[in-house]
């Protein structure tokens, strides 16, 4: 059975799911427009995030061992929408919540924005250029937005979880030895 890992990228306007097959060394990428103008605001907004994840969690889901499921974690220096932020966040923890209960204590965890990164570039405050080269230069993926690379690099962090060899990258380590020993996400 294949061993499928997740990485969630979200922010105000939409959504970049990346699904990692590490049998196959294959990714695929989706990426959602839950902008204002698609999705409503408010309660209808929220509505929408999760029925549009759920179905797509499933069909993830359905293709293998789904091991480990990363999403990038809040940038809490934010100060522009940060309330609405919060709610896409939880409407999308609502959707991987349904779909896979098993994994809510241990298997799905939050990555702050400068670790995601640090483990693809070495450096936390990389720009986004430079973490779509890496991405690029590092794994030979192609993303389709700088929120698709994120993802990526977040699938790829937790296939890096369900793996009991350490990377051969010294910042890969340490990323990987911080996020296993922080408490599972509330």
């Amino acid at each position: 059975m294949p061993r499928i890992s997740i990485g969630i990228d979200q922010s105000y306007s939409g959504c970049a799911i990346v699904y990692y097959n590490a049998t196959t060394d294959t990714a695929e990428q989706a990426v959602f427009d839950f902008s204002p103008k698609v999705a409503g605001t408010g309660i209808t907004r929220l509505l929408y995030v999760t029925a549009a994840l759920t179905p797509h969690f499933r069909m993830i889901n359905q293709l293998g061992q789904v091991t480990h499921i990363c999403y990038e974690g809040y940038a809490y220096g934010a100060k522009f929408r940060r309330e609405e932020l919060g709610e896409l966040g939880a409407a999308t923890k609502f959707a991987l919540a349904q779909v896979f209960p098993n994994h809510i204590e241990r298997r799905i965890h939050a990555v702050a924005p400068a670790t995601v990164k640090k483990y693809v570039t070495g450096s936390g405050r990389a720009d986004k250029d430079k973490i779509m080269m890496s991405v690029y230069m590092r794994w030979g993926f192609e993303p389709d937005n700088n929120d698709a690379a994120d993802a990526y690099v977040l699938a790829r962090i937790a296939d890096a979880l369900a793996t009991p060899e350490p990377p051969e990258l010294k910042f890969q380590r340490e990323v990987l030895d911080t996020i296993r020993k922080r408490p599972a996400p509330a």
